[in-house]
């Protein structure tokens, strides 16, 4: 039930938190260091390798992405057409992969310089294998004076003529890398498309250990590429929804033969791609982006995301800004940089299980714009939601913050907003639907009720008992407010599990 009260001395205090303290990625994981831990694909299908002044993507995203919370960024790189008859490599296409390197090291981020003619290579091997070879011994030397944090890539998803012969391809692309980068850590992954399920087939020098093994996931290939024209298999399919509990079994499972395998060889990993097309809706795409981030960061893997821009995107080129609701998804602590940021000394901040910002609220429906302005919730800062007009149904506008900690059976949870709305008509009263959901259909609520608002910012708590185990990344905090049909004030939400505060 909802209730508007004077605050618990919990609650009260809790507020006062500006922030979590970012999770370690390699925290119990027995495998070695890994650097790389999230970052974003780019520049793959982007004009500026062509025709430049036509380019979308600046040298300005680069820092953009550092600021959005991430450490490296993968360069798609097409390379193969721009080579001559003789394998040589545009100067032209050149200066421009510097230029973009450049902007990534300047920006303090990672680079993965991803070999991603794959395409070319299931077709005609013998020709990829030469372009291959002649694309390392240009690239290898051009930056064996680069700093540590450049990374190469000898090919992404090898598969179709290549997989046959991947070994063989890999150890003589290494062989050319090594000889003018003896140390540079170099990614790799298996054959069919880097399926996870091929990665027992992948053969590679015990004595090299500066090479990071990567897997590609975009499973179910009915969900994430639901109505993709390139997929004649699923092109015409639509309304597929993923998030039922033997779907998220088969999440961890698949993510447990990935760890067990690298304890066995005793490899680093990096999940090289992962997304939802835009095809799949908002709400499906969050809670499955969530779910695939949390699980690999649980064991210890890096993540690259699909992709910046073109499409699966989290960068919205028209607005110039990320798609907050995935954004939020990949990192639910938007902002926080590399230090830790230090809790208080409230015990009850050990309880959060999701990120109390108000940056981690994103907003759905047509008709709405926010802003972020001052107030005197926690953090000083609310998030106006300026909604034009009431539509058909609540749930056509929807205001959400993704829940990134698991839930048992059992929990006692409690969750805090204020709210109120934008209005100085102090008879104005409007009703709002609040839930702690599930991310996915059929979006059961684990808890629900129905809060008043006014013209005075004022909290509203709900409280309850989670009736079954929720995994990591399936639930979110939704509030419908199509029917509202003026603006609101949210504050940064807080949702606690299991804490009783001292008497």
């Amino acid at each position: 039930m909802l209730i508007r009260n004077p605050l618990p001395r919990l609650l009260g205090v809790a507020c006062l938190a500006l922030g979590l303290a970012p999770v370690s990625l390699a925290q119990a994981v027995d495998l070695p260091p890994l650097a790389l831990k999230r970052g974003v694909n780019a520049l793959g299908y982007d004009p500026l390798w062509s025709e430049p002044a036509k380019a979308r993507f600046q040298p300005r995203h680069m820092q953009a992405i550092r600021d959005g919370g991430f450490d490296h960024v993968r360069l798609n790189l097409h390379a193969f057409e721009h080579m001559d008859a003789q394998g040589r490599l545009s100067a032209a296409w050149l200066k421009t992969l510097d230029e973009m390197t450049a902007a990534a090291l300047n920006a303090g981020l990672q680079v993965i310089l991803d070999q991603h003619n794959f395409n070319d290579c299931a077709k005609e091997i013998d020709l990829c294998r030469a372009r291959l070879k002649a694309f390392w011994r240009q690239v290898a030397p051009r930056y064996k004076d680069a700093p540590d944090a450049v990374l190469f890539e000898i090919l992404n998803e090898p598969n179709g003529a290549a997989d046959a012969v991947w070994n063989d391809m890999l150890a003589e692309n290494l062989a050319i890398i090594r000889e003018t980068n003896p140390r540079r850590r170099v990614v790799v992954g298996p054959r069919f498309w880097n399926s996870l399920d091929h990665l027992d087939s992948l053969k590679l020098p015990e004595a090299d250990r500066n090479l990071v093994v990567t897997f590609h996931y975009y499973t179910p290939m009915e969900f994430t590429h639901q109505g993709a024209s390139w997929t004649p298999q699923f092109q015409k399919l639509s309304g597929v929804t993923w998030g039922t509990a033997a779907e998220l079994d088969k999440l961890k499972q698949d993510f447990d033969r990935v760890k067990a395998w690298a304890l066995r060889a005793g490899r680093p990993i990096l999940l090289g791609e992962f997304g939802a097309l835009e095809t799949a809706g908002m709400a499906q795409r969050v809670g499955w982006t969530a779910a695939v981030a949390r699980a690999a960061e649980a064991r210890g893997f890096g993540w690259s995301y699909w992709q910046f821009d073109s499409d699966f995107v989290a960068w919205d080129m028209k607005a110039d800004g990320w798609v907050k609701p995935i954004l939020n998804a990949l990192v639910p602590v938007t902002g926080a940089g590399p230090q830790a940021v230090a809790r208080s000394a409230d015990p009850a901040l050990d309880h959060l299980i999701n990120a109390p910002k108000v940056s981690a609220w994103s907003v759905y429906g047509e008709g709405q714009s926010t802003q972020q302005v001052p107030c005197e919730a926690s953090g000083k800062t609310c998030l106006r939601v300026d909604l034009q007009g009431k539509r058909t149904n609540p749930w056509d506008n929807g205001v959400i913050a993704p829940i990134t900690g698991d839930i048992r059976k059992g929990d006692k949870l409690q969750v805090l907003i204020w709210m109120r709305l934008d209005t100085d008509d102090a008879k104005a009263k409007v009703s709002v639907p609040v839930s702690l959901q599930l991310n996915a259909a059929p979006y059961t609520a684990l808890l629900s009720g129905v809060a008043t608002l006014t013209s005075k910012l004022e909290p509203v708590v709900l409280n309850g008992t989670a009736q079954a185990d929720q995994a990591a990344g399936t639930v979110m905090l939704s509030a419908h407010v199509g029917q509202v049909g003026q603006p609101m004030w949210f504050s940064a939400p807080f949702v606690l599990r299991n804490y009783v505060p001292a008497k």
